[in-house]
């Protein structure tokens, strides 16, 4: 399965790197690759299908970045696609539809991305 640098994810998610660094830095998610600094991160698919039904959550519902990301998760890792809160409450996502607008902003988002260069730049 391919992993996604930052830039890409961000372009992805009509987010800014720096939204999306932050968002990385301040909360634990699996799938997503560290390495020393001034290497870019790398993001499994899932990983960018639990961000983005965090932004989403985040964006809709008001809900604050760590609780939207576990809901993320929960959701996402359930086999129906639903989470069952209380007796009265259920919260289901097409994830189907999700995954398949990820994949399709992702796509685009690799067109468009720029990998961002390592090194000095050259001398003029």
């Amino acid at each position: 399965m391919p992993s996604y640098n930052t830039a890409t994810v961000a372009s992805a998610l009509g987010v800014t790197p720096k939204w999306l660094d932050n968002l990385l830095s301040h909360n634990d998610l699996d799938g997503s690759q560290r390495a020393s600094q001034g290497v870019s991160r790398r993001l499994s698919f899932a990983t960018v299908t639990t961000l983005a039904m965090a932004k989403e959550l985040i964006d809709t519902v008001g809900m604050k970045a760590p609780a939207a990301i576990e809901l993320a998760s929960q959701l996402l890792n359930s086999s129906s696609g639903e989470l069952i809160v209380s007796p009265r409450l259920r919260i289901r996502v097409q994830t189907e539809v999700l995954q398949a607008n990820v994949l399709d902003s992702l796509a685009r988002a690799v067109e468009i991305a720029p990998s961002p260069r390592r090194g000095r730049p050259p001398k003029r």
